[in-house]
């Protein structure tokens, strides 16, 4: 394969407890990590105790990311993505923070949202091969265990079933129990207790009557652990029985024996304990049979993001239908009426598509007037007089895994739908468009009865001709659909025309 068929790829992951930079060569057929470079420091013990980044450690970034550039300008990358997590994310002073890296590092980082973290960090786990889609066919929970928080997602039948954030990341869980007496069976007792409650709550919520088999593991810490059981991978398999094994090994010892036993530095040890312990538990309280330890890192799932943009890989798995598969599970835990919002969902999709080459829009803004589609009625279940504010609020607060903070306020809006005004006075473009064409999706079965279903929809020049073969009384769509359509009208300059065509 020639060097030109080749990409070099820088990834960097600024973390509550380490920078990592990882150097990819992508081509068509895969991506290989050829060089690996961390550095510990603890932002999140900055971020988790006094809510911002101390000036030593801001230098301290700038030298060590300036290293980084070197290292990257050394491989002469085509390109490099720089991701903060948790800390820089709950840093008071992230904005300043990141100025400062960009002029003294030069070096550009973007702060992801925790459900694009963990998107990303699925997206590692897939570059891993076929093992990842024959675990999630059948019940399979991932702990993406991280030093800040901790994400529980669950599948079945190949796609997400739910997912939740859980504020069990390791180092957090560390600062907590810092201030107890140094007697370790009372801060191994204390730390069962958070994590048990977290669990807890999450089993009765969302596990119900379903069965997890296999434990998929991510993790910085866990894959010390494993390393120190199989050193020659940290890609393994481990049953119930061997994990027990290990974890009574640690259990009850002081940090500084963790130290020996497993051969890390002080620093690794003091989150080695945390981190067994939420697996166990999580072990005990789903009764797993198993844990996938892939083995991966942020970076590989920020090298496999970054080829499946580009287009260099195409295959794996369709994470796509994964968050229309999580939005679907909301709307369902929020009663949404099924029928209408697949009729909506299907209307959308349609009108999107009509004028797709006019309109300006993405194929992502296409999955976002989708999923905005399948949860834009869920408020009813809260407040059925003001149900759009109620909408707004749980889309708002909420998370959709893939889906980042900015995308998701976005959808809130776009689901706020009858308020033209509002849309107005926000003056964003897009937010226009695809409101635009939710109203009209929504105006299409208004009555909620689904009457419009054998119809045709042409784009001619700048006319949208649907054309609707229905017997029955129309009036209130075409009610709904008239008092949108100059709207639809303004912000694409295409005028909407709905004809009825009764057939005898």
């Amino acid at each position: 394969m020639g060097k030109s068929e080749i990409k070099y790829f820088a990834a960097i992951d600024v973390g509550s407890f380490e920078l990592e930079l990882g150097i990819y060569e992508i081509s068509k057929s895969g991506i290989k990590r050829i060089d690996y470079v961390k550095h510990t420091i603890a932002l999140g013990s900055d971020t988790y105790k006094f809510g911002k980044i101390s000036y030593e450690m801001i230098d301290e970034l700038c030298d060590i990311l300036s290293d980084f550039k070197k290292i990257m300008h050394s491989y002469k990358v085509d390109a490099y993505k720089a991701y903060a997590t948790s800390a820089m994310r709950e840093a008071s002073n992230n904005m300043q923070v990141l100025d400062q890296i960009k002029v003294r590092a030069g070096i550009d980082i973007s702060i992801i949202s925790n459900s694009e973290q963990r998107f990303i960090n699925y997206m590692s786990i897939d570059s891993k091969g076929e093992l990842f889609e024959k675990y999630i066919k059948s019940g399979t929970a991932i702990a993406d265990v991280g030093f800040g928080s901790m994400q529980l997602t669950l599948y079945d039948n190949g796609a997400i079933q739910s997912t939740q954030n859980l504020s069990l990341g390791v180092l957090r869980l560390r600062e907590m129990v810092e201030e107890i007496d140094n007697i370790n069976e009372k801060k191994h007792n204390v730390l069962t207790e958070l994590i048990d409650n977290d669990l807890n709550t999450f089993k009765k919520i969302y596990l119900k009557n379903k069965k997890v088999k296999t434990i998929i593991g991510i993790g910085e810490p866990l894959m010390y652990v494993f390393r120190y059981m199989d050193h020659k991978s940290s890609d393994m398999i481990i049953d119930y029985e061997r994990f027990i094994e290990l974890f009574d090994r640690i259990r009850g010892k002081s940090v500084e024996e963790i130290e020996n036993i497993l051969g890390v530095s002080k620093n690794y040890a003091k989150m080695i304990l945390p981190s067994v312990l939420i697996f166990q538990r999580i072990f005990d309280l789903f009764n797993a049979k198993e844990i996938w330890m892939p083995g991966t890192l942020l970076i590989d799932g920020i090298a496999a993001e970054y080829a499946k943009k580009t287009g260099i890989i195409s295959v794996g798995h369709n994470f796509e239908e994964d968050i229309i598969a999580a939005s679907k599970n909301l709307a369902k835990r929020y009663r949404g009426n099924s029928k209408h919002n697949s009729a909506v969902e299907k209307n959308a999709l349609l009108i999107f598509d009509a004028i797709k080459e006019v309109s300006g829009l993405t194929e992502r803004d296409r999955l976002l007037v989708q999923i905005a589609a399948i949860l834009h009625n869920i408020g009813k279940f809260i407040n059925m007089k003001n149900s759009d504010t109620a909408t707004y609020n749980i889309i708002s607060s909420g998370e959709i895994i893939g889906i980042s903070h900015d995308e998701r306020m976005l959808m809130a809006e776009i689901s706020n739908i009858d308020n033209e005004e509002n849309i107005y006075n926000k003056r964003d473009i897009r937010l226009a468009k695809l409101s635009a064409i939710l109203q009209m999706a929504n105006a299409l079965d208004r009555s909620h009865k689904q009457k419009i279903k054998n119809f045709t929809l042409k784009l001619d020049e700048n006319k949208l001709k649907l054309e609707v073969n229905y017997m029955g009384d129309l009036s209130l769509e075409i009610l709904s659909f008239n008092s949108h359509r100059d709207f639809f009208r303004e912000i694409f300059g295409i005028e909407f025309i709905l004809k009825q065509i009764r057939t005898f």
